[in-house]
């Protein structure tokens, strides 16, 4: 059984744990991740996903175990973007992460953006399968990064 839940301030330290592990794995393919001396992940938003009207803390539950994680940010007035997804290694199975990103889109209208290093061919992979899902959508390339959009106004 799975659901999304939105995190409530009084999980936030949990929700931190969690967002460390994700940090932690994700800086083998992002080298602009930065550790305090003591190895805790440096990352200045996240105090900001309470804080601020235009952000969404999410949790994946799959059978009443935190799964994932997803912090989404609305950019401007129905565009939207995924500034963190995450699905613990243990549950990226059964089209776990499919779903939570599919069900996430589907919370809010509008735009969704989304962004992932070269460096990352996993993530590179299921963001485009994920965004070829929608009929509306594009992909754009730099240097580093590439970009989505699906449901593009």
């Amino acid at each position: 059984m799975r659901h999304l839940q939105i995190v409530p301030s009084v999980k936030r330290e949990e929700l931190r744990e969690i967002f460390y592990e994700y940090l932690t794995e994700l800086a083998q393919f992002d080298p602009d991740i930065k550790f305090k001396p003591d190895g805790t992940p440096i990352y200045k938003w996240f105090d900001c996903y309470w804080e601020d009207n235009d952000r969404f803390p999410f949790y994946l539950i799959v059978d009443n175990q935190i799964a994932g994680l997803a912090l989404i940010r609305e950019l401007d007035d129905m565009q939207y973007d995924f500034a963190e997804f995450y699905v613990r290694p243990n549950f990226r199975v059964n089209g776990n992460a499919m779903w939570f990103a599919t069900e996430l889109t589907n919370l809010f209208d509008g735009e969704f953006t989304f962004s992932t290093r070269f460096t990352n061919p996993r993530a590179i992979k299921f963001w485009d399968k994920f965004a070829r899902s929608f009929k509306n959508f594009s992909v754009s390339n730099d240097e580093v990064w590439r970009n989505w959009k699906i449901r593009e106004q």
